[in-house]
């Protein structure tokens, strides 16, 4: 228990200034800072390597569309532009349709579809045709497919997709939507949207009036469990037992009764996850270790921290980060924490894409160095979680060039870029990483970047990596 208060203690100290929701990217002040990440993403690689992938610069050219507000000519230039490299970017097509006007939406997407029921790499597309009036007609394309003979598998696949993809939609639009799914038999997109936006009756409705409704209460409870446990999408608030309908409220007794030992504690990492998707590594160690007090010690206090409003995990990732090594560290202790760390890969935008020890390392030493560089702080000392191995006095040294505005030794450059980012000095960050070129680690840590800024501000790229593949959402458009 002491240590639970010393980690309260600590979220008091990282109490942070900035708003829990994103700002309008119109009027947000770093969308300059967006804008200035995302060109530089853009300059073409240029790397021959054969199976090398450009994975980011669909993101950082929707960025640039959304936060530089593009008209459409430039925007339908740039994106060509892009297809017509080499070696085009992945998921530049899913951009390129989603961003279409919908007259000239539907052909080309009909042209490119390769199976009749769509797959997850277009999600963003369906949407679009959703908010621009075109729900009836794709869920009567949905339907044709399966009354083609289309496997039932992918057909429930991309229906608990596209529920997820419109979780952001506002009570009455998802109702609108729920119901012309249903109409053309599409239950399980009617049902998951009505757990999305927490009406329960309505999800209770749909599945009674489906073609095959749960025949009784452990068939209910076994239908109501994802939405329940939280599983059906992170971040979505479920219901509390006491507003639910009697039949659900059955449900829940029946799966609360044989919910099997510590399963509360992965329901609590979901909820995690949910509004902090920084936390993913400590997530992967919950599951890793089954310990339970990685969820009552570190977990919890980090989720009631953020729902209390002292720490904003749009606005500090390395602050979640650096109380996530130190947590894991105190409970599994050093040498089994570290070792458990060092066997998985971190998350898939940091850098470098390594595993789970170093990325959480290198969040921890930039917090530390943050308030030095700015001159707010003397030098510090070298934090005591840091393993043996850690570059402490390199970082140090980039950290001491800063102070004096000088450049970092050259094999610290990407480093030196780092602290810039953390303290704030974002226009400083960027021109250390223009001027070392468009490298494999220059773009991987200028995207790590984008991404960061962006979800401080717009949050634009939804949901959130790495939980989720971000969707391209534009404002609604009609025919």
């Amino acid at each position: 228990m002491r240590f639970v208060s010393r980690i309260s203690a600590v979220l008091a100290i990282l109490m942070l200034a900035g708003p829990l929701r994103a700002a309008d990217p119109r009027t947000c002040a770093l969308t300059p800072d967006v804008v200035a990440t995302a060109d530089l993403l853009l300059v073409d690689p240029r790397n021959e390597r054969r199976f090398w992938r450009d994975r980011f610069s669909a993101d950082a050219a929707y960025l640039l569309i959304r936060y530089g507000e593009l008209p459409e000519p430039a925007a339908r230039a740039l994106v060509d532009r892009l297809a017509a490299r080499t070696k085009p970017p992945q998921r530049i097509e899913e951009l390129r349709l989603a961003m279409l006007p919908p007259a000239e939406r539907k052909p080309a997407y009909l042209a490119a579809r390769t199976t009749p029921v769509p797959g997850p790499g277009n999600l963003s597309v369906l949407r679009a045709f959703i908010l621009d009036g075109e729900a009836d007609w794709l869920f009567a394309d949905v339907a044709r497919a399966v009354a083609g003979g289309a496997p039932p598998q992918p057909v429930m696949a991309l229906q608990v997709a596209l529920a997820r993809a419109l979780a952001d939609l506002d009570r009455d639009a998802s109702a609108a939507v729920a119901a012309k799914a249903e109409a053309h038999g599409l239950w399980t997109l009617a049902r998951d949207l009505a757990a999305m936006r927490g009406d329960m009756e309505a999800w209770l409705a749909t599945v009674r009036r489906s073609p095959q409704p749960p025949a009784d209460t452990r068939a209910l409870a076994s239908l109501f469990a994802p939405v329940w446990r939280g599983s059906l999408m992170p971040g979505i608030t479920r219901p509390a037992r006491d507003t639910l309908p009697a039949d659900l409220a059955a449900a829940v007794d029946l799966l609360d009764a044989n919910r099997p030992a510590g399963a509360e504690g992965f329901d609590m990492v979901l909820d995690l996850l949910g509004v902090a998707p920084a936390a993913s590594i400590l997530a992967t160690a919950v599951n890793q270790t089954g310990e339970v007090r990685l969820v009552k010690e570190v977990v919890a206090p980090l989720l009631k921290g953020i729902r209390d409003r002292r720490i904003d995990p749009a606005t500090d990732g390395d602050a979640i980060r650096a109380l996530i090594l130190a947590g894991t560290i105190h409970v599994l202790g050093p040498e089994r924490a570290r070792t458990l760390l060092a066997s998985f890969p971190g998350p898939g935008n940091s850098w470098p894409a390594a595993n789970a020890l170093v990325t959480l390392e290198r969040s921890l030493t930039r917090r530390t160095l943050a308030a030095y560089v700015r001159g707010e702080a003397p030098a510090p000392g070298r934090p005591p979680l840091l393993s043996a191995d850690f570059d402490w006095s390199g970082w140090m040294n980039a950290a001491s060039a800063i102070r004096r505005r000088e450049p970092a030794p050259d094999s610290y450059r990407i480093v030196e870029a780092e602290v810039l980012f953390a303290a704030g000095r974002h226009a400083e960050a960027l021109g250390v990483l223009r001027a070392l070129g468009p490298t494999d680690e220059v773009r991987q840590q200028a995207y790590t970047m984008l991404v960061t800024l962006d979800q401080r501000c717009g949050g634009a790229l939804w949901p959130q990596a790495p939980v989720f593949e971000p969707l391209y959402r534009f404002p609604p458009r009609r025919p």
